[in-house]
């Protein structure tokens, strides 16, 4: 009697743990695209930047080193994004701020964008 009561209780317990197990993986494809979305938010940028050029690295060189010696206070980088390179500005949390650079930049860089 001991042993028919050990096996159905056995039993049960691992039904149980069974159907907890494959619970987790019957998620919907929108649970998928979210968790897909989460997990690109945490690794892209936050904010807006100014791309100053994206083109020739010769080209991308000269106007990095002319910027920082114009402009000291604004940091950007020097990015190569197959095929182009691209010299941006740090990521400002709000667009405004992004702007506000974007219009002192502009009259030396005219082909200057808000990203």
């Amino acid at each position: 009697m001991h042993n028919k009561i050990f096996f159905i209780f056995t039993l049960t317990i691992s039904m149980c743990f069974t159907k907890l197990m494959y619970s987790q993986e019957n998620k919907t494809s929108l649970e998928h695209f979210i968790e897909k979305k989460r997990n690109y938010n945490k690794t892209s940028k936050k904010g807006y930047s100014v791309l100053l050029y994206n083109g020739n690295e010769e080209q991308a060189l000269s106007i990095y080193s002319s910027f920082e010696e114009d402009y000291k206070d604004i940091k950007i980088k020097l990015t190569y994004v197959s095929p182009d390179w691209k010299v941006i500005t740090k990521a400002y949390g709000t667009k405004i701020e992004a702007e506000r650079i974007y219009l002192i930049l502009k009259e030396k860089h005219p082909n200057a964008k808000i990203l």
